[in-house]
């Protein structure tokens, strides 16, 4: 059968604050699940078929716990990015030197160990850094591609796979997903990460395309290939806010 999801919205109140959930319906799920993501989003997981006031109570059983997740994660502090001469930029695990000066045509480069970063003369004020943002962004897809299919080769036979087209988009939400076609697309944010996290990304979607939920089977084939997998699984849940572009 087909894995098929619908999604829903919600609220639910504690302590005056009003707080926004999503539903995700799917008729693989045979349980309910609430999780609080880093970014202190709620995903509310759900068989399909089951009431909107059915969700909404079992959601509010578990109010104070919900509240006191989103609270922590919207306490931490913003990550900003000036993209300036003075500040580093991480790339796998490792931190760079960023040099920005103006000049002709707009680019990003990395070279000599260091983000080159060019801004033409009429761009000016908080322009600059929105332009200089989007740039290093490219530049990670582009950079990006190499380390991670070298991770594909290396897993995708240990896998028993065909090693699948590789995309990096920026998403705000998923790490990574898999296409009706059978490639992956892993979130450049990623590229922020130590590369025992990137790692475990793409072997998160390489066990995807065997099975396609997340039932033991599917933990069991990605401990298999990983079997430090969940090292990397426990930065992304205390670090993972800090990777943002």
């Amino acid at each position: 059968m087909r894995s098929e999801e619908i999604t829903g919205l919600g609220t639910i109140t504690c302590n005056g604050q009003e707080i926004p959930y999503t539903i995700i319906y799917s008729n693989r799920s045979k349980s309910w699940a609430i999780e609080v993501k880093t970014d202190a989003s709620v995903i509310v997981r759900m068989p399909q078929n089951i009431p909107p006031e059915k969700v909404r109570k079992l959601v509010e059983t578990k109010r104070e716990w919900i509240a006191d997740q989103v609270q922590k994660y919207s306490s931490r502090p913003k990550i900003s990015r000036n993209y300036t001469n003075g500040e580093t930029l991480p790339f796998l695990g490792q931190e760079y030197p960023v040099i920005r000066h103006t000049g002709s045509p707009a680019k990003a480069e990395f070279t000599d160990d260091r983000f080159l970063i060019t801004i033409p003369d009429d761009f000016t004020g908080p322009d600059q850094t929105a332009l200089a943002r989007d740039l290093t962004i490219m530049l990670y897809r582009r950079i990006g591609t190499a380390p991670l299919e070298k991770i594909i080769q290396h897993y995708a036979p240990l896998a028993e796979i065909t090693p699948p087209r590789l995309r990096i988009r920026l998403q705000e939400r998923k790490w990574g997903c898999c296409t009706p076609k059978n490639g992956i697309i892993i979130n450049a944010r990623i590229l922020l990460a130590p590369e025992i996290v990137a790692e475990y990304i793409v072997v998160h979607e390489l066990a995807h395309l065997r099975y396609r939920h997340h039932q033991k089977t599917f933990w069991n084939e990605v401990e298999r290939l990983m079997p430090a997998y969940r090292d990397a699984e426990n930065i992304l849940k205390t670090d993972g806010w800090k990777f943002v572009f």
